[in-house]
């Protein structure tokens, strides 16, 4: 049986449970600045549901429900902190 893909391994992980994007690069053995463009990439491609629980700060409780980049913010604009909760990654069929 031929090895899957990284893309496939991802689409696997995703098809389990919620995870962040450090969890799929230990997972599948690739830099966590990969896994955002591969998840474009099957956020495009798959006919189901691709499902994004936004980061919130949690310094202020702002939560990130617009923005439209896969990626974890750097800093909260309400209160300029640096501590955001994971972005984390769904997929449902």
């Amino acid at each position: 049986m031929a090895e899957l893909t990284v893309r496939q391994q991802i689409y696997e992980l995703l098809r389990d449970k919620r995870v962040t994007a450090k969890e799929i690069s230990q997972a599948v053995s690739i830099r966590e600045k990969e896994v955002v463009g591969h998840l474009l990439h099957i956020a495009k491609s798959h006919k189901g549901e691709f499902l994004v629980d936004h980061p919130r700060c949690l310094g202020c409780g702002f939560a990130f429900k617009k923005r439209e980049r896969l990626s974890t913010p750097g800093r909260c604009p309400v209160c300029k902190g640096e501590r955001i909760s994971e972005t984390k990654y769904r997929i449902k069929e």
